[in-house]
């Protein structure tokens, strides 16, 4: 693993999150739990006073996207490292886009059964898991997508 795969992973995983983001707070939105419930609920697993509905706060705005894009850069480099150690993906933007997501599954599992729910019981139950979930699959996706090689790194590869 090189540093430019792990760059091209937190990268990658940072478009991700982006993503994974915009879809949460939006559908929380359409569906009544609120537009701010998302990055609450992640502040709170931090910070303990940051509310645990749509209120807007400061707080949980800073706190809630720094944490949820700094999990989202590491886990695109270990999504990079996980690949790259089996076999780089290439081109094919089906199989990185697939890969990604099942990557994405994987983390959903572990975070929505066993991650958050030890970490903040009381946040965890909160965050609708289809929309979780669905979120999850889109991170992967985009991340996925994001491991191309660059023709440099293909050439020297060969």
């Amino acid at each position: 693993m090189n540093k430019q795969a792990l760059t091209r992973g937190a990268l990658a995983g940072m478009a991700g999150g982006v993503v994974m983001a915009m879809w949460s707070m939006i559908v929380l939105l359409l569906t009544g739990s609120g537009f701010w419930t998302p990055l609450n609920l992640i502040a709170h697993t931090l910070w303990r006073s940051a509310p645990l509905d749509a209120r807007f706060s400061i707080g949980g705005l800073v706190i809630g996207l720094v944490v949820h894009m700094m999990m989202s850069m590491v886990l695109g480099m270990v999504l990079a490292a996980v690949v790259g150690a089996v076999k780089p993906l290439g081109g094919d933007q089906v199989r990185r886009a697939a890969t990604g997501m099942v990557f994405g599954i994987v983390v959903w599992l572990v975070m929505q059964y066993a991650v958050w729910k030890a970490v903040d019981p009381a946040a965890a139950p909160l965050f609708t898991p289809w929309v979780f979930a669905l979120g999850h699959l889109m991170y992967g996706a985009v991340a996925g997508l994001g491991l191309v090689r660059t023709p440099a790194e293909r050439h020297a590869a060969v």
